[in-house]
C-alpha cells in the first residue's frame, strides 16, 4: 500500500504534469491542486485524483509521456497482475477455470467497482469464478483502449494458472464500449480468449453515444464522497479524446481518424428510415446482453427513457437504431430496463446485481 506521505511526494511531481489545460482552465481548480499537493491524500483519493485527471486530460499526459498516465494493468483488487504465468500462479494460487472481468467507466479507477458494500465481480466468488479487473486510461482514445485490452487479455489468459473453461465480461459505461473494442479487435487478429467469451453485460454504456454537455455531470457524481476533489467540477469544458468517443460511441480507429461528416435527416428519410451507419457487430456466439436505467421509476414513459440514468438515454443504452446509426439487435430478452436507478447506481444497485447474476449463471459451462 502506499502511504500517505508518499501520495504527497508523487502530488507535488504531479504539479508539473498535469495538462496545462487543466490549470489555465481555472484559478480555483488551480488554488485546489496547489492545496492538494501541500496536503497529500489517501492513497484512496489519489487513485480518484489520477483516474479523474486522466479521464479528463489522459490523452495529453500520454502525448508528455507522463508518469500520471495510467498505463493498462490487470488487478485483483490488491495487486497488479502478471502476465508470467509462474508469478501469476504465486499471485492467484486458488485461481479457477472461470473469470468474471469488470471494466470501469470513464474517469474510474479498478477499485470503482466496489459501491456501497458491493462488487459485480465479488459476487461470483462462492459460484467459482475469480474476478479480476482492468484500470485503464479514459482519456485515451477507446479504440486504442480497446485494442490494447485485446492483446493484454491474450497474454494473461495464456499465463493463467489453469485452462480457461469461461470468460465473463462486465463493462460499465465506456468500459462496455472498450470491451465491445477489444472483440473486435480480437477478432480481426484472431487472438483464443474471444472463444472463451461466453457472456458480456453492458451496464450504461452509450453505444449510440451520450449528450456531451452531459459528460460534466459526471465528475460531480465521481467526487461527491470526496470533498477535496469537489474543484473538478470547474473542469467540466475539458474534453479528451476518450470523453469525445464516449460522447459518439466511437470504438473502432476509423470512426476518429475520418472527418465528421455531419448526419442529415434528409438522407435517412431517402432509405424509407433505414439507418445509415454500420458499426462493428457484438461478438458472435456470445451471450449479450444490455442493461439501461432511468432516474425516473416509470420506464415505459418517453421522456424518462429520453434522460435515462442522468447520462445515457435508454436507446443509447441498448443500442436501438437511432439517429443514423443501426441497431446492434440484442434479442428482446438479452435487454433490460430499470426504473429509480442512476448512472453510478447501475454498479450497486440490488435488482441491477439480481439480474446480471441471473444472466450470468445461466450460462454457466
Amino acid at each position: 500500500m502506499i502511504s500517505k506521505n508518499e501520495w504527497s511526494e508523487k502530488l507535488k511531481s504531479l504539479k508539473e504534469d498535469i495538462s496545462t489545460k487543466v490549470i489555465e482552465n481555472s484559478e480555483f481548480a488551480k488554488q485546489r491542486v496547489v492545496d492538494l499537493l501541500e496536503h497529500g491524500l489517501s492513497p484512496a483519493q489519489g487513485d480518484a485524483l489520477l483516474a479523474s485527471f486522466n479521464g479528463l486530460v489522459g490523452d495529453h499526459l500520454l502525448q508528455r509521456n507522463s508518469r500520471f498516465a495510467i498505463p493498462m494493468v490487470f488487478t485483483d483488487h490488491n495487486q497488479t497482475l502478471s502476465d508470467e504465468a509462474a508469478e501469476l500462479e504465486r499471485q492467484l494460487p486458488e485461481a479457477s477455470s472461470r473469470i468474471v472481468l469488470c471494466v470501469h467507466g470513464w474517469c474510474m479507477a479498478d477499485k470503482g467497482w466496489m459501491r456501497k458494500g458491493h462488487d459485480h465481480g465479488k459476487q461470483f466468488i462462492n459460484a467459482g469464478y475469480t474476478p479480476i479487473y482492468l484500470w485503464y486510461n479514459t482519456g485515451n482514445h477507446i479504440s486504442l483502449n480497446g485494442e490494447e485490452f485485446a492483446f493484454r487479455l491474450e497474454k494473461l489468459l495464456q499465463a493463467w494458472p489453469c485452462e480457461v473453461k469461461e470468460l465473463v465480461i462486465i463493462g460499465h459505461s465506456m468500459g462496455g464500449l472498450v470491451t465491445r473494442s477489444a472483440c473486435y479487435y480480437a477478432g480481426i487478429n484472431q487472438l483464443q480468449w474471444l472463444s472463451a467469451l461466453r457472456t458480456f453485460i453492458t451496464l450504461g454504456t452509450p453505444h449510440n453515444g451520450a449528450p456531451l454537455a452531459k459528460l460534466a455531470c459526471w465528475i460531480d457524481e465521481q467526487v461527491v464522497n470526496t470533498p477535496q476533489l469537489k474543484f473538478l467540477q470547474k473542469l467540466g469544458e475539458i474534453r479528451s479524446s476518450g470523453s469525445k468517443d464516449l460522447s459518439r460511441g466511437y470504438i473502432v480507429h476509423e470512426d476518429w481518424q475520418a472527418p465528421t461528416i455531419p448526419f442529415k435527416q434528409a438522407d435517412h428519410d431517402k432509405v424509407s428510415g433505414t439507418a445509415l451507419t454500420q458499426r462493428p457487430t457484438l461478438p458472435d456466439v456470445v451471450q449479450c446482453y444490455a442493461v439501461a436505467s432511468c432516474l425516473g421509476k416509470n420506464t415505459q414513459d418517453e421522456n424518462n427513457r429520453r434522460l435515462g440514468d442522468g447520462l445515457v438515454p435508454v436507446s443509447s443504452a441498448l443500442a436501438e437504431s437511432t439517429k443514423g446509426v443501426l441497431a446492434l439487435n440484442y434479442p428482446a430478452d438479452h435487454k433490460w430496463v430499470v426504473g429509480g436507478v442512476d448512472h453510478l447506481d447501475l454498479l450497486n444497485h440490488p435488482a441491477v446485481a439480481a439480474k446480471v447474476s441471473e444472466w450470468v449463471l445461466e450460462n454457466t459451462v
